[in-house]
């Protein structure tokens, strides 16, 4: 029977009979009561109004992404607090950027473009930032910082700086989302033992009970803290990122009187519209934990495309971050420079004088082939003892001989010296000779992998954002895998869940074709690639 074969009372049918209304209920957040919906890039579900991330089964909150005081438009209803009455608003003709400044300040120069076509208008937005650093020193020593630091770059064209393009150098507070997380990776790679801790051993070579590698499956958690990320997009990433880390135990409460004579931006970005690029960050620092962990092996490498993340208890905090921004024309190209108004730190891209980056770029072509040449040498000399081994059988076809068991026996010290001579260079060639050579290529590649003095600085690593109070667990799981039953595949999925290691209960169902997202891929997420 359909809802309209069911009349209500009192119209003549089946009387007495109440209709409910029907409607689309869906889950509110508990913090505002606004929709809650599932986001598989989170593992959690998200409010789209107040940025809180709140647990699928029992809507317990697991972090946030929202802003503890957002910032409100100054559209004609809501009145204009004293603080932002004192600050205008400066907009570039060439490339759009939008500062903060107070009324007092003057500027010739955007702090982005360089360009001189700047016009002032009132306050559009409220600006209240939660926390601030105050800059440590001035425009003159920022400036004299620069000079030190290119004094120090080789191969600099000498016509190069002028006092000219100097005095367009800018302070300006950067507005920056800063982000702690609880992590914990659900990791699978490769442990290895004995010799194939080197690659050239391992594609070359098959393994033994003492030389070995199996795929292992482990659990790592651990804290990130204070992972900086800028909101405004007419600055570089890379760029503001060269400039970390920052001291942030001198974090205080925003005040307005850190603003006088230096420029502040305006977030163009909510952590909500950069969650892609905050969880890539996040996933390569939990890689780089994982790869340090070793499980009891000699090595252990992580597959990234197998391990999960799941990140709790996030924590978010806007602050404005101090730095001198300098941007420059030299050989008809732009060149943007940031100095850390904290630490001093001064990154960018320089340039060279004429013909020395064709020099640096064969020197670094000659290293990468000759560490191609390192590992293809290492391969044979594994096979020294099987060589040796061929030689000493050949010899000894002749050991029935009269004439050479004479010899043996006129001879034997000499013999003996021979002998530990080979044996010594036996283990020279397949021991020592190979690890000396391993090493030789992880230091010329880790010569590679630095940045020149010409080059933006690298984003810092974990060690910059590992929360030490929060100490790394880690330990491995494959053993509790296969103790759950005599010859149980890792691929058996209907069975066992291979994330937990815990059989699968009965009164577990099946998760069909139409289920959701969220249904199939449980509260975990993969690592971004």
């Amino acid at each position: 029977m359909a809802i309209w074969d069911n009349p209500p009372a009192g119209t003549g049918g089946f009387g007495g009979s109440k209709i409910k209304a029907f409607s689309a209920d869906s889950y509110k957040c508990p913090n505002c009561a606004s929709n809650l919906v599932y986001d598989s890039s989170h593992g959690a579900c998200i409010c789209r109004n107040c940025g809180g991330l709140f647990d699928p089964a029992t809507l317990d909150k697991v972090g946030s992404f929202g802003l503890v005081a957002p910032e409100k438009n100054y559209d004609g209803t809501i009145e204009v607090s004293k603080e932002d009455e004192e600050r205008v608003e400066i907009v570039c003709n060439a490339c759009g950027a939008e500062i903060v400044t107070d009324k007092n300040t003057a500027s010739t120069f955007c702090a982005f473009c360089g360009s001189p076509a700047l016009v002032s208008r009132r306050l559009t937005r409220e600006f209240k930032p939660d926390y601030i650093i105050p800059f440590k020193f001035d425009k003159e020593k920022a400036i004299s910082i620069f000079e030190e630091y290119c004094a120090g770059v080789d191969h600099l064209p000498k016509d190069f700086k002028s006092k000219k393009f100097l005095a367009k150098m800018t302070g300006l507070y950067v507005p920056t989302w800063i982000i702690s997380s609880e992590v914990e990776v659900n990791v699978v790679g490769k442990g290895r033992k004995g010799k194939m801790v080197d690659a050239a051993y391992a594609e070359n070579h098959t393994s033994t009970s003492a030389n070995y590698e199996m795929l292992t499956y482990g659990k790592v958690k651990f804290r990130l803290k204070n992972v900086p990320f800028d909101g405004e997009i007419k600055i570089p990433n890379r760029l503001m990122a060269a400039a970390e880390p920052f001291d942030y135990s001198e974090l205080v409460r925003f005040r307005p009187e850190y603003l006088q004579g230096f420029f502040a931006e305006k977030y163009d970005e909510m952590p909500l519209d950069m969650t892609d690029r905050i969880y890539k960050r996040l996933d390569k620092y939990a890689l780089q934990v994982c790869d340090e962990v070793t499980f009891s092996y000699d090595d252990f490498a992580p597959e990234s495309d197998a391990c999960i993340t799941r990140y709790n208890n996030q924590d978010i905090k806007y602050a404005l971050l101090p730095c001198w921004f300098l941007s420059l024309s030299y050989g008809g190209r732009n060149y943007q420079y940031i100095v850390n108004g904290q630490t001093g730190k001064v990154s960018g891209e320089f340039p060279y004088a004429r013909g020395w980056e064709t020099i640096e770029r064969t020197g670094r072509r000659a290293r990468m082939e000759a560490v191609s040449i390192n590992s293809r040498l290492r391969a044979p000399l594994y096979l020294t003892p099987v060589a040796a081994l061929g030689i000493l059988r050949f010899v000894a076809s002749f050991s029935r001989s009269s004439a050479f068991m004479m010899f043996i026996f006129n001879h034997p010290w000499e013999l003996a010296l021979v002998l530990v001579t080979i044996c010594g260079i036996i283990y020279l060639c397949a021991e020592i000779l190979p690890k000396i050579m391993m090493s030789r290529e992880k230091h010329d590649l880790d010569v590679l992998s630095r940045a020149s003095s010409h080059d933006l600085a690298p984003e810092p690593g974990v060690e910059a954002y590992y929360d030490p109070s929060f100490p790394i667990e880690a330990y491995e799981t494959t053993k509790d895998f296969i103790s759950l039953e005599e010859g149980w595949n890792y691929i058996d999925m209907i069975k066992y869940d291979f994330r937990t290691a815990v059989p699968r209960t009965k009164e577990e169902k099946e998760i069909d074709e139409n289920a959701t997202d969220f249904e199939k891929k449980g509260y975990d997420r993969r690592m971004m690639q």
